[in-house]
């Protein structure tokens, strides 16, 4: 039977699929050898288990051709993988391969700036200034300037210069659809007055369009189990990993391929094993986004910068295809962004939570914030406090959200008679702290209230 589940062990990392994917391909190596049980018994070591003295890390790319049809490339190991697709006898073109290398190279840059933007956002900066030189790249936010140097899966410096001298239109363009929500405009110009020659990049956008958005992925919340011991739990293996879900968590959605596949009229057409564990042959790492989606109902996307993965937007994407799940990019992007935004936005406020209760535990009734870029004081010091925390971003969210802040205190702490005061300032005045020496734009914060009010005997 072809559509028996099968183990190969590939230089001791071992990958989940089915025999038939193989044998989809019938003119590969493991299309030949997986068609004839005499040749592929001698690859047999245990059970369903099969060992190939190859590249484990680079048998990833082979696989999802074997799934997908597509030739993926990996960052920067073209020559390991050419070799793994000429021992597998996968039948490829050279000129194909440099432009999916290409095409890869590109996609990455333009993930970087995708990913950039949002993370612009959850701090409420608006303007993204980049200096993109022939080997080298700044940016006007300096505590940012770690996700160009100490990015593990691309070289940005390395290649970012020589994408905009081919290709800047496109991405300013791609940009521009992507995040219209959000009114992004993108400047680019090339500096040729004097060597060294480089690309000057202004990419704005609107924090205020940002919460104003009406198509929006961000408030979506998916009905619940009532009661977990009356549902049917189900186990999803794919590739390998396996995820635990209810029946109804897939069948909510029901437009799409497991909505489908779990409905009670197609019961019939499903064979589990082990009693409720269903098997598919499918990419497990990209299924933590899938599996996310039918939670939650969101299409989450990954914009970690650190997490070294092999999933790339495009791959994300035909996934979300295969699945039939109805994915427009521009709502996901500006959802992603509008959260992430709203959740700094919730979490300034507990902080200005917890230090107000912390001065109550210390019988204090007043309390006096001076907030610039990169510097909290309170009360003349520095505060070991969960503020603290806010220090490189707390200017540029209160200038935009302050009223909001003072509202929503004013109303958790009505028994306390809270105040709150806060002030635009430029130049020191008289009282001001000594840290504060320097000239220059900051808020000056003043937070009232009577701790006599809240007294229980």
């Amino acid at each position: 039977m072809s559509k028996e589940k099968i183990i190969l062990n590939i230089g001791g990392k071992k990958y989940e699929t089915l025999r038939s994917t193989f044998t989809s391909q019938p003119k590969t190596l493991l299309g030949k050898i997986f068609q004839d049980k005499n040749v592929y018994m001698k690859y047999l070591i245990n059970g369903n288990e099969y060992f190939f003295d190859r590249n484990g890390e680079m048998f990833y790319y082979i696989l999802e051709f074997y799934r997908t049809g597509k030739l993926l490339c990996p960052n920067g190991s073209y020559k390991q993988l050419e070799e793994e697709l000429n021992y597998f006898q996968i039948p490829f073109n050279k000129s194909e391969l440099a432009s999916e290398v290409a095409t890869n190279t590109v996609d990455r840059f333009i993930s970087f700036l995708e990913k950039l933007i949002i993370i612009y956002c959850e701090n409420f900066l608006e303007k993204i200034i980049l200096k993109v030189g022939e080997s080298n790249i700044s940016i006007n936010a300096q505590r940012f300037q770690p996700l160009i140097s100490n990015n593990r899966n691309f070289s940005l410096e390395k290649y970012a210069f020589n994408i905009l001298n081919k290709v800047e239109k496109q991405i300013g363009e791609h940009l521009i659809n992507t995040f219209s929500e959000l009114e992004l405009k993108w400047d680019c110009i090339r500096n040729n007055s004097l060597p060294p020659y480089c690309f000057d990049i202004i990419i704005s956008f609107s924090i205020k369009k940002l919460f104003q958005l009406k198509n929006t992925q961000t408030f979506i919340t998916l009905p619940q189990p009532l009661d977990n011991n009356l549902e049917e739990k189900i186990i999803l293996n794919v590739g390998g990993k396996k995820y635990e879900t209810f029946r109804s968590i897939l069948t909510a959605q029901q437009d799409t391929l497991l909505g489908v596949m779990f409905q009670d009229r197609n019961k019939c057409l499903s064979h589990p094993t082990n009693g409720n564990e269903y098997f598919i042959d499918r990419n497990s790492e990209i299924f933590d986004y899938i599996i996310e989606f039918y939670r939650t109902g969101k299409i989450l996307w990954p914009i970690e910068f650190e997490k070294s993965s092999k999933i790339t937007f495009k791959q994300l994407e035909e996934e979300l295809d295969y699945f039939q799940i109805p994915f427009n990019k521009s709502t996901t992007f500006c959802s992603l962004a509008l959260e992430s935004s709203i959740i700094t936005f919730k979490r300034l406020i507990v902080a200005f939570e917890e230090l107000i209760i912390h001065c109550c535990e210390n019988f204090k009734n007043r309390i006096s914030l001076y907030i610039k870029p990169g510097k909290i004081n309170v009360d003349n010091k520095e505060s070991s406090l969960s503020i603290n925390t806010f220090k490189m971003n707390a200017y540029t969210i209160l200038t935009k959200t302050e009223k909001h802040i003072g509202d929503h205190l004013v109303k958790t702490f009505g028994k306390l008679k809270l105040k709150w005061r806060c002030e635009h300032r430029k130049d020191l005045y008289k009282n001001d702290i000594s840290h504060f020496k320097n000239k220059g734009r900051y808020l000056y914060i003043c937070i009232s209230f009577s701790i006599e009010k809240g007294l229980k005997f």
